[in-house]
């Protein structure tokens, strides 16, 4: 049989049968043997054909964005394509907390037309502020008693009230401005209703106050004594302080509202609310 390798002048190979001039195999290969039957390299075969798709799936994915075919010892792309998506999908949730944080702090509106655009609006849904500018869903602080204490000087009123309110309820002083600068109590919130949506449904403190005023002129007896007795003040007595008052129970159900010049005029209110809740 004659030597296929060219250039060998058609002589015989060495005695040894090898070519000294081709390099060796590298060692780590092992042994190699060559089957007599093709048919035993097929699981081989079938890894090659396997490794060849994938490679060609990767040249694929590396050319839709617009890289080229993977060569020799280059990088895979599955790292950075995990941390792209990664990137990505943190940006579209950042996105998507602060446009849902933002539609939260609009649910309440302000303006002229605040009160009209709430009137049906449940009062535990309703949303007003403290002195310090924190939103106070009165949904959270209920059972409570709602103060309309607008244009009424009733710090000492509410003091009062709270002293006197069982610990499950909220005393709730509401007027355009918070009545007071902190809370005066634990059970003490008071709230900022500048556009109305709580106060105007219910009657004002100024609506009820001229018909509860002190009568300054007193009776011809009563002034025939004071005149007996010591001279006539100077000044007539100060009105005391009205509030209209408006239990909610833990439902959101508005009682009717109750004209309040001292605490002795919650009582029953203040009990009947404890006992529903």
């Amino acid at each position: 049989m004659g030597d296929l390798r060219p250039g060998n002048g058609g002589g015989m190979p060495p005695d040894d049968g090898a070519y000294p001039d081709l390099p060796d195999l590298p060692p780590e290969w092992g042994t190699i043997v060559i089957p007599d039957d093709p048919a035993e390299l097929a699981a081989e075969a079938d890894e090659v054909r396997r490794e060849l798709r994938r490679q060609a799936w990767r040249n694929r994915l590396r050319a839709l964005v617009g890289l080229g075919p993977r060569r020799g010892n280059a990088p895979s792309l599955g790292v950075p394509l995990v941390i792209m998506s990664v990137a990505v999908v943190t940006t579209l949730l950042s996105l998507f907390v602060v446009t849902w944080d933002h539609g939260r702090a609009t649910t309440t509106p302000v303006g002229p037309d605040a009160a009209l655009e709430q009137t049906a609006v449940p009062l535990s849904a309703v949303t007003l502020t403290d002195a310090a500018g924190s939103r106070v869903r009165l949904g959270d602080v209920l059972p409570a008693l709602l103060l309309m204490v607008e244009d009424c000087d009733c710090d000492e009123l509410i003091g009062d009230i709270a002293a006197s309110a069982p610990k499950l309820i909220t005393v709730v002083p509401v007027s355009a401005e918070p009545a007071c600068a902190v809370d005066t109590g634990k059970n003490v919130r008071c709230l900022a209703d500048p556009a109305g949506v709580v106060t105007g449904r219910f009657p004002k403190p100024a609506d009820v106050a001229p018909s509860l005023a002190v009568d300054p002129t007193p009776s011809p007896s009563a002034s025939m004594m004071a005149d007996e007795a010591s001279p006539a003040p100077s000044t007539p007595p100060a009105p005391p302080p009205v509030a209209v008052a408006v239990p909610v129970d833990g439902k959101g159900v508005a009682h009717e509202p109750i004209v309040v010049t001292s605490v002795q005029d919650l009582g029953a209110a203040l009990k009947t609310l404890a006992e529903s809740d």
